[in-house]
């Protein structure tokens, strides 16, 4: 009996380790943790995912129309640990026992540009019109503050000097 209880139990643990998630922009879905993937689907700002794992700065999820793939981690915003229930203490200490890490800290490397493939560089109209739709207007970052609880601040207007290019702080 306890045998064919097996596959029923470890489905449900897989399950049970699955993470709350929301989509912080309209992002795509790959198939693989790489940039250059292909494509499953794109997914709209603000849809709910289950995380299922974390790889560097990918995390694997499953969509609630049930498409699994992968996107980017500063794409997503963990429901767990942001809801005040506990479950992301749990789910911490679950993510250390798995990876020897709380996943609370994401770091991404950025790959800096030699001077020879500045010098060949060519644009990409279509990369440039990819970069406008990550943009948002004055409606949806007001929308952001207020679901995250953003305090407005003053902040000084800095000035660039003609004759120095470097920033100066102005007075009020």
């Amino acid at each position: 009996m306890m045998h064919k209880l097996l596959p029923l139990l470890l489905f449900s643990s897989a399950l049970a380790l699955a993470e709350p998630g929301s989509v912080t922009r309209a992002t795509d879905l790959k198939e693989k943790p790489f940039l250059d993937s292909a494509t499953i689907a794109r997914i709209a700002a603000d849809s709910k995912v289950d995380i299922q794992s974390r790889q560097g700065a990918w995390a694997q999820v499953r969509t609630g129309e049930g498409k699994s793939g992968w996107l980017k981690v500063l794409n997503l915003r963990s429901m767990a640990s942001s809801n005040g229930t506990g479950l992301g203490g749990v789910g911490q200490l679950l993510n250390v026992a798995r990876t020897g890490s709380s996943g609370s800290t994401v770091t991404t490397g950025v790959k800096g540009l030699s001077a020879e493939q500045i010098k060949n560089a060519r644009p990409s109209p279509q990369e440039v019109d990819r970069l406008k739709s990550y943009g948002v207007n004055a409606q949806e970052a007001q929308r952001f503050a207020k679901t995250s609880q953003l305090q407005p601040q003053k902040v000084a207007a800095i000035e660039v000097s003609a004759s120095t290019s470097q920033p100066q702080k102005t007075s009020d």
